[in-house]
């Protein structure tokens, strides 16, 4: 009996700060419909784990350390590795981009955050180092708010029932501990330093108008940061959604836009 081949595109999927992977289950299962292996990685100390709620966050090297033992498993078997990361996600997907011995072919960016410059970001947001880097931070931690990124209104009630039954929903957790915002802040510190250093040839970076936590003014500081690294950057605007963009109003479009382009590397030789 002939063994079957192996498919040749490996892609791995990167959710949110304390998070699940059922916040990128709309792009899952079309990937494996087009023959994709793909992988929804959990990270010890950047993913919510319901066995253990209150754990804290690990160092954000771990979590970068993570995703690179991923892809050196998948490159065994496989041409092609993509990731696809939506908001910390996509900071941690261009952050393991960075390392040109753990080469990636392509990379799904969804609402990147490099900046909260949303309208939704309370004024104060700018005291927030205070918690992050001070004894302050043992008395408080972040707690989501309506709209919880959903601008559907059928979806923001259904998410806000999760949260008070399961303490996670699809749109991230009820509760955001100090130590993953300080864990996140210092890889996004970094990460706009060595935006630069960023190796990837073919890059996708889907942003809503309306995102409430990340302007698209984010896409422009993205373009910036990458222009003198060895990367295609091609940027989609979406218009009825707001910060989960994969899985409000827009999703489909997303889906679409990702399938489309991790088919598209199919085209171009891989990486070395």
């Amino acid at each position: 009996m002939t063994q079957a081949a192996q498919p040749s595109t490996a892609v791995v999927l990167l959710h949110g700060l304390c998070s699940t992977p059922d916040e990128l289950l709309s792009v899952n299962g079309p990937l494996r419909q087009i023959g994709c292996t793909v992988v929804p990685l959990q990270i010890a100390g950047y993913s919510f784990d319901a066995d253990h709620p209150e754990a804290p966050a690990q160092r954000f090297e771990h979590w970068i350390g993570a995703v690179h033992d991923c892809v050196r498993q998948l490159r065994q078997n496989h041409q092609r590795v993509v990731l696809v990361g939506i908001s910390a996600g996509a900071g941690l997907a261009l952050s393991a981009a960075m390392d040109p011995a753990t080469p990636v072919d392509g990379l799904v960016l969804m609402s990147t955050t490099l900046r909260y410059d949303g309208w939704g970001i309370p004024p104060w947001h700018f005291l927030l180092p205070l918690a992050l880097y001070t004894p302050l931070g043992r008395l408080w931690q972040y707690r989501e708010q309506p709209p919880y990124g959903v601008k559907n209104e059928r979806i923001r009630a259904w998410i806000a029932r999760e949260l008070e039954n399961r303490r996670v929903s699809r749109a991230g957790s009820a509760t955001l501990g100090v130590s993953y915002l300080r864990e996140n802040d210092r890889l996004l510190r970094r990460l706009r330093r060595r935006l630069g250093q960023v190796v990837c040839p073919q890059i996708l970076a889907l942003h809503a108008e309306e995102d409430e936590v990340a302007s698209p003014d984010n896409l422009r500081l993205l373009a910036v940061g990458l222009s003198s690294a060895p990367v295609s950057l091609k940027t989609v605007t979406v218009r009825n959604s707001f910060h989960m963009i994969s899985i409000d109003n827009d999703r489909q479009q997303v889906v679409r836009e990702t399938v489309d382009f991790v088919r598209s590397l199919t085209a171009s030789p891989p990486c070395p």
